[in-house]
């Protein structure tokens, strides 16, 4: 394999991802804000930036599917290839969720709907921007250690989701809520759970390039004191 060009197309590719990551970032957090102010013009941007980041990962998956066609290559080259391609694919559901969001914001105000950020919804909004924030420095910095403390915080995040729905669902029952804004709350939180959930994949998906292991027996390994690290290359 000729290691040099290789290299030099691993580091093309790690561009468009950090392009990626950098668009994807803005788009999370524009819709956020948007809906946070009812900004109608911040969300119609989410909403035009989205073909610019499908567009990304369609390249992204093409250079890939190449370079593995041109350099074969074997162990953790190519696992790190798959883990990229995964990684895009990510992000790319993750500025999907991001445009759901800012519709929300779009639905609210074609309906003259106020609409007030609960403060469990506010919290789970921050948790969620720190967690993909948190597995964007991850995949940097292959960070294994950030990398687990992220995947690990999960829990929390699915435990808002769950308290909100129940906390929309006893406020509709006593009447304290109109249904079209107890929909768009519980249809926030689910698609913040989601993003939450693509962003363990990430670290998952570092943790698998850099060892080798599944999170299982990653963990079993970190356990046991080795950290599980890969001696396969």
């Amino acid at each position: 394999m000729d290691y040099m060009h290789f290299e030099r197309e691993i580091s093309e590719l790690k561009a468009d991802v950090s392009k990626m990551l950098f668009l994807v970032s803005e788009s999370l957090n524009n819709s956020v804000e948007s809906l946070e102010n009812m900004n109608e013009t911040l969300a119609m941007k989410v909403l035009e930036g989205d073909d610019t980041i499908d567009d990304l990962n369609r390249e992204v998956e093409e250079k890939v599917y190449q370079i593995i066609a041109r350099y074969n290559p074997i162990l953790k080259h190519l696992r790190y290839l798959i883990m990229i391609l995964k990684f895009s694919n990510d992000l790319e559901r993750i500025g999907d969720l991001s445009c759901n969001i800012a519709e929300k914001c779009l639905y609210l105000s074609s309906k003259s709907i106020k609409f007030e950020m609960m403060k469990e919804l506010k919290d789970m909004l921050g948790s969620v921007l720190k967690v993909v924030q948190d597995a964007f420095k991850v995949f940097v910095e292959r960070d294994l250690e950030r990398a687990l403390t992220v995947w690990k915080f999960d829990d929390v995040i699915d435990d808002a989701e769950k308290k909100i729905r129940e906390i929309v669902v006893k406020k509709l029952r006593e009447k304290e809520i109109a249904p079209e804004l107890a929909l768009v709350y519980i249809l926030v939180a689910r698609d913040l759970e989601r993003i939450g959930d693509h962003a363990n994949n990430l670290c998952e998906e570092l943790i698998y390039i850099e060892t080798g292991k599944n999170m299982g027996e990653y963990l079993r390994g970190v356990v046991d004191g080795d950290k599980g690290l890969d001696s396969r290359g």
